[in-house]
């Protein structure tokens, strides 16, 4: 499949959002966009409301192409794909059959992947990935946020009153006093999805000081963050165009994308660290959501992504890092080096019930690990204060090699710049699930995936039922393809069985290996996460052991994580932010922090689709939703929930 010469020219273009918002600081970014590519007759993002949406219903999806690309590309095809990206080095085959895909959307929509063109191919390193609890996601939040010298843009999808949000308060009000220290303000953008009817016509509002101080949200007041120039954006496209992104970037220095919201969950989730020209493609995505003018402008607008001198820092010699992120023995005993070096091993507030920190008093069990930067049992670790009544189910076993120890923090090995890029997709508001729907970034990455891979695909989400990723592991698994899906039993039954959300993971489940010769179905291992430390699964509905990670992995070397879920709503309507990551070590890393931080692999369902314990017995948890009339109540009701705030996906 060739990569057309109106594509090759987008990406070689001069023009980015970023440059001419920097050229044109009080302009709206968003009407900025729609002149870059005039010739193309598209815009980046919707904006009108509730309007625009029932516009476009009546108008329909006539004039979109539908195709999604069938034949492989030549390798000629991929020699013009990898000079369609800023890559460094040039990218694995894998990788650029995956682009070629990527690229080809571009042909419909130059905004097909939320950013600019020339941005969506790039490089950079994975410092640091975290697959765990959300307290320790947000406790790197807080440490890269009391950091900044110059701006934050933080987006997210729920924003609700809670110890997580109550964190990043911490840090915008330390961010806020440092600055003030310093005597130069920072400035802080943030995004978030509440849905209300102020969006009639407008899909971004400015939030006032009112529903800042709601019970809901409870952000700082103005006042109270002196230092702070802060501004904040509700964006929803009606009805169905969740602003699903989480992410957020400091100083054009660093970005963090992750999976979860800024909300208390009983979830492991996962974040990474990201360093490098890849953090201006995530700033250009920014811009993008924003869309509005902003009061005041980001000051680095005119200032592109600089590597650190001496080269990109990991571990624990990164500017970013404090001891929050170490875990396991080796951890133990670093934390107990730079202690003894710097006097003092934490960098932010420290809640320990008005106890002695196990770290600082050096006190050390056997029996107890060592985990984000204290010593604590795993039980304790995944109830991160919020659970009291969840029990272990299985007794820890001290492991017999490190290799194997709970580490939620994974520290990447030392790497150069990789090849990456950005897979989004940008929210559609209107109902329905066309093909057309299909033409984004982040749909064409993951068809991509599935089609090229040659030997193995590994996929982790809390949700799997959209009809493009069933068909596309059918496929795969038809043509001899390993495919390997750690799913979350029970995650948001209602809201999947709603008509035309494809059903629950416990039906998808069954329907997929009632689709598969006895031969075929060897090839498809499907898995419900397990905590690690239960002797089974529980269904998510319980709320106390759920998992949310978002993660792809073709073949051992080629990674796509980011906000989507494998579900209809992330496939068809959700604006989401993604990357793609051509390093098989990263890959490995990933995968092993998977496993050895989850007993998934111990719990595969039959080859019938049900899962049964080591007795034979089913789960006897299940909310038994389906997609009869109980799912669609039920659905409803989950649906509102959402809209106030009070749920999360």
């Amino acid at each position: 499949m060739t990569v057309s010469d109106k594509v090759y020219s987008l990406t070689h273009s001069q023009k980015t959002l970023t440059a001419a918002f920097a050229a044109s600081p009080e302009s709206s970014p968003g009407h900025l966009a729609r002149t870059l590519y005039a010739e193309h007759h598209k815009k980046p993002i919707s904006s009108g409301g509730y309007v625009e949406t029932f516009m476009g219903m009546l108008r329909g999806n006539a004039h979109e192409t539908q195709g999604i690309p069938s034949d492989e590309p030549t390798q000629a095809d991929l020699d013009r794909a990898a000079e369609c990206g800023d890559f460094g080095s040039r990218p694995s085959d894998l990788f650029l059959k995956i682009y070629c895909d990527v690229l080809a959307t571009l042909d419909t929509n130059p905004w097909a992947g939320v950013v600019s063109p020339p941005l969506l191919g790039s490089r950079g390193v994975v410092n640091l990935s975290i697959i765990s609890v959300i307290p320790d996601i947000i406790q790197h939040h807080y440490d890269c946020i009391v950091r900044a010298e110059s701006e934050v843009f933080l987006a997210t999808n729920f924003w609700q009153s809670s110890k997580s949000a109550s964190k990043i308060c911490d840090a915008l009000l330390e961010l806020s006093r440092r600055a003030m220290k310093r005597g130069k303000k920072v400035v802080v953008k943030m995004m978030y999805d509440r849905a209300n009817l102020k969006m009639l016509t407008e899909s971004h509002v400015i939030v006032d000081d009112a529903e800042m101080a709601s019970d809901e949200v409870k952000l700082p007041k103005r006042s109270d963050m002196p230092g702070i120039d802060f501004e904040l954006v509700n964006f929803h496209q009606p009805v169905f165009g969740t602003f699903h992104c989480k992410f957020m970037i400091v100083d054009r220095k660093m970005a963090l994308l992750n999976s979860n919201n800024i909300q208390d969950r009983p979830n492991v989730e996962m974040m990474i660290h990201l360093e490098g020209p890849i953090v201006d493609s995530l700033y250009d995505t920014a811009l993008i959501s924003w869309f509005r003018p902003m009061h005041p402008p980001l000051p680095l607008l005119d200032t592109r992504y600089r590597p650190p001198e001496g080269g990109y820092k990991f571990g624990m010699d990164n500017e970013y890092a404090t001891t929050w992120i170490l875990d396991g023995s080796k951890g133990a005993e670093l934390s107990r080096k730079l202690q003894q070096e710097a006097g003092g091993i934490h960098d932010g507030h420290v809640d320990t019930g008005g106890k002695e920190d196990p770290a600082s008093s050096g006190c050390q069990d056997a029996e107890v690990p060592f985990i984000s930067g204290t010593y604590q049992t795993i039980t304790e670790h995944l109830n991160a204060g919020d659970q009291p009544d969840t029990h272990a189910s299985l007794p820890y076993e001290p492991p017999a090699s490190s290799r194997d120890e709970y580490t939620p923090h994974i520290l990447h090995t030392r790497h150069e710049e990789c090849p990456m890029v950005l897979v989004n997709r940008a929210p559609n508001g209107n109902p329905g699930n066309p093909a057309s729907g299909l033409q984004n970034a982040q749909d064409a990455a993951w068809l991509a995936g599935l089609k090229y891979a040659q030997r193995k695909v590994f996929i982790q989400s809390p949700t799997f039922n959209a009809g493009p990723v069933v068909e596309g592991i059918l496929n795969a698994v038809r043509r001899g393809i390993e495919c390997t899906l750690y799913i979350d039993v029970g995650f948001n039954d209602g809201g999947e069985a709603l008509p035309g959300q494809g059903g629950t993971n416990e039906e998808v489940s069954k329907t997929m290996f009632a689709q598969l010769a006895d031969e075929e179905k060897e090839k498809l291992k499907l898995y419900w996460y397990t905590g690690k430390d239960q002797i089974k699964p529980i269904n998510a509905s319980a709320r106390k052991r759920n998992c949310h990670v978002k993660l792809m992995i073709i073949d051992d070397s080629v990674g796509i994580v980011g906000n989507g879920n494998q579900d209809t709503q992330s496939w068809y309507h959700s604006q989401e932010v993604n990357v793609m990551v051509d390093n098989p070590t990263i890959c490995q890393e990933w995968f092993d922090g998977v496993r050895r931080n989850q007993n998934t692999h111990l719990h595969e369902v039959g080859k019938d689709g049900i899962y049964r314990d080591k007795d034979g017995n089913p789960l006897t948890d299940s909310t038994g939703v389906g997609s009869g009339f109980r799912g669609v109540v039920k659905g409803i009701q989950g649906s509102i929930a959402r809209a106030r705030g009070k749920g999360g996906f």
